[in-house]
């Protein structure tokens, strides 16, 4: 049910974002990509080879020049992937998080036809699986505690704007900043010994239904249009 609520509300943002960016000094669009991610936990090297979606609608609101604060909803897909080492007694470990998640943006466009961004975000867990070369591990991990429900984080970002600034490719790189999960108490005698973090580098093509964007058709330089 919880699962079956938050992907209603996810759906009616994304229907009601056409009519938010007809509002002055309001933009925005929607978006698909894909995602490198890895659980960083300690003691594992970083390995990145997780792919997953990511897709969603976002809004933004021009106030001043050379700044926007972003509004984005999205459908995301983190996890890790770790084959069989030494260090992880050579057993192939996934996880899959299923997350709705909402970033907010403060994006400067002092340079042409870019923008770099950075700010915070929360994501709901959906749903997860968790797996080894055995099969699906049900339930917590013996090692671990359960997911929590809410990850916390921050995002970076660089886009490069295309056909009179309707087409966005946008880079991103974001980390959580409270553990998603913690040794279970009865497994260590040190309480925590490791936490677990998602981190992820996204790439994600994005259309403008309205752009406040002006590349400057003479030799001015980019600005953000007042309507």
């Amino acid at each position: 049910m919880r699962h079956w609520r938050a992907t209603s509300i996810f759906l009616l943002s994304i229907l009601c974002l056409p009519i938010l960016v007809h509002g002055q000094r309001f933009g925005g669009g929607v978006y698909v990509g894909l995602i490198s991610s890895h659980i960083l936990e300690q003691g594992v090297p970083s390995t990145y080879n997780k792919v997953g979606f990511w897709g969603g609608g976002f809004t933004d609101f021009r106030f001043s020049p050379k700044s926007t604060l972003q509004l984005e909803i999205s459908f995301i897909q983190k996890g890790t992937r770790q084959l069989g080492k030494i260090s992880n007694n050579n057993v192939d470990i996934g996880v899959n998080l299923n997350y709705l998640e909402i970033p907010v943006l403060y994006k400067w466009w002092g340079i042409r036809n870019m923008s770099v961004e950075i700010g915070p975000q929360v994501a709901v867990l959906l749903g997860y699986k968790e797996w080894d070369q055995f099969g699906d591990l049900q339930g917590p991990n013996l090692n671990y505690k359960a997911f929590e429900r809410v990850d916390f984080g921050a995002a970076v970002g660089l886009s490069y704007y295309l056909l009179k600034s309707r087409l966005e490719i946008n880079a991103r790189y974001a980390i959580s900043a409270i553990p998603i999960r913690v040794k279970a108490q009865e497994a260590t005698a040190i309480w925590p010994v490791a936490r677990q973090y998602n981190s992820l580098f996204g790439f994600s093509v994005r259309w403008w239904f309205k752009t406040t964007y002006v590349a400057g058709a003479s030799k001015q330089k980019s600005v953000r249009s007042l309507e």
